[in-house]
């Protein structure tokens, strides 16, 4: 039987690869493969274009029957700057807690799924697993894509999927969606004394921000009310503006970056159609006054809203396996699920930590918030001789 011990140990062996979105994955995902063959189970990668990162997929029991996805993101965000007071890849213990970049964010989860391997794979006669790791969650979700593309391809489709976020075990069944943009805008330089001979920069990217603001007051006073999130409507954040070199130079390039945080069942598209607009207009004025200006739209990230029914039986079945039937909620970040469930996946988000602790200095996760999950694992594991219809519902 997989302990809180084993648990721990894989833990202290994820927290010491440096995944951060920036490098590399493959040393996670190979360390993770061996564990895997190790117990017997097959995985394949899915690889990004560079070859540099990848995603990996494993299924444990049969492919022919509906299943369950465990998913979760390998790579962490960055320590520099942080004021750590233990090596950041480094797993310490320290007060009952485990300290080290991604204790909480995410591979507390993915140590307490894989600790459970041997369980599953004795277990899973009737509803297989499907471990599926990603990369490139923290920098927009770009690596998940392709991953939920290829479990969406099983021969049958899952009847569950658990993104394994830190909720506390909360089951969360909806959150915000999320597009953000980098506007980069090119003018034409001059000295401040004949700005007329110039065009400014960052006048226009400023003008943006100002209709981008607008249209979040727009939003915000007569926009759609979700009284289940918190702010309870879609809201559009200008993050960056940067321009200009010199109080005597005209500037002749402006970076702006934006998202929209959109409530489930939001016209986003409508938003950036608006938002194009804007840009469009300005991109007018600024040609007028220098014919090889320009201004270039890029896209960041985007993934789309969770809602999951809160009464529907992917919510029911994983409180009884996580905390005995109770805490159901609302999200306030976003996550890859509504990726699954855009495929029709029924879909929820909960693992163990607290998202508060993420991206900080001595990022931790408690021994008893992964013995929680070691028990909600169980719980699946003991589950997994039934078909999911029997258990899990339709």
């Amino acid at each position: 039987m997989a302990s809180e011990q084993s648990t721990t140990a894989i833990l202290d062996r994820l927290i010491g690869f440096a995944s951060m979105s920036s490098e590399s994955n493959l040393d996670i995902v190979q360390w993770i493969e061996n564990y895997l063959s190790q117990h017997g189970v097959a995985s394949r990668r899915i690889p990004d274009r560079s070859g540099r990162k990848a995603s990996l997929l494993a299924t444990i029991g049969p492919l022919d029957r509906p299943g369950v996805v465990l998913s979760a993101h390998t790579d962490v965000v960055p320590v520099a700057g942080q004021d750590w007071s233990s090596p950041p890849f480094v797993a310490t213990m320290r007060d009952g807690r485990i300290v080290g970049r991604g204790a909480t964010d995410m591979k507390g989860f993915i140590a307490c799924a894989l600790a459970h391997v041997p369980q599953f794979k004795a277990s899973a006669t009737a509803t297989p697993i499907h471990l599926a790791l990603s990369y490139d969650e923290e920098v927009g979700c770009l690596g998940a894509p392709d991953l939920v593309a290829e479990v969406a391809a099983n021969p049958v489709r899952p009847a569950l999927c658990i993104v394994g976020e830190p909720t506390g075990l909360a089951v969360g069944y909806a959150h915000k969606g999320k597009v953000a943009r980098r506007v980069v805008v090119t003018g034409r330089g001059g000295h401040s004394a004949l700005p007329h001979r110039a065009a400014n920069a960052v006048i226009a990217a400023a003008r943006i921000a100002a209709a981008l603001e607008d249209m979040a007051q727009q939003v915000a006073r007569h926009g759609a009310r979700h009284q289940a999130f918190d702010p309870p409507y879609t809201t559009i954040h200008v993050g960056s503006l940067h321009g200009g070199t010199a109080l005597n130079f005209v500037p002749d390039r402006a970076t702006l970056e934006f998202e929209i945080r959109y409530t489930p069942g939001t016209d986003v598209a409508a938003m950036l159609r608006q938002a194009d607009a804007t840009i469009d207009a300005e991109r007018g004025r600024l040609k007028a006054q220098a014919p090889e200006a320009a201004i270039v739209v890029e896209d960041m990230a985007s993934y789309p809203a969770l809602m999951t029914e809160a009464a529907s039986p992917a919510v029911t079945a994983v409180q009884r396996l996580a905390n005995g039937g109770s805490g159901a909620t609302t999200l306030s970040f976003g996550t890859e699920a509504g990726l699954y469930a855009q495929t029709g996946i029924p879909t929820v988000v909960c693992g163990p930590g607290d998202i508060a602790r993420a991206h900080k200095a001595d990022e931790w996760v408690g021994m008893d918030e992964l013995a929680a999950a070691d028990a909600m694992m169980r719980r699946l594991a003991a589950e997994l001789g039934k078909p999911a219809e029997e258990w899990i519902g339709r």
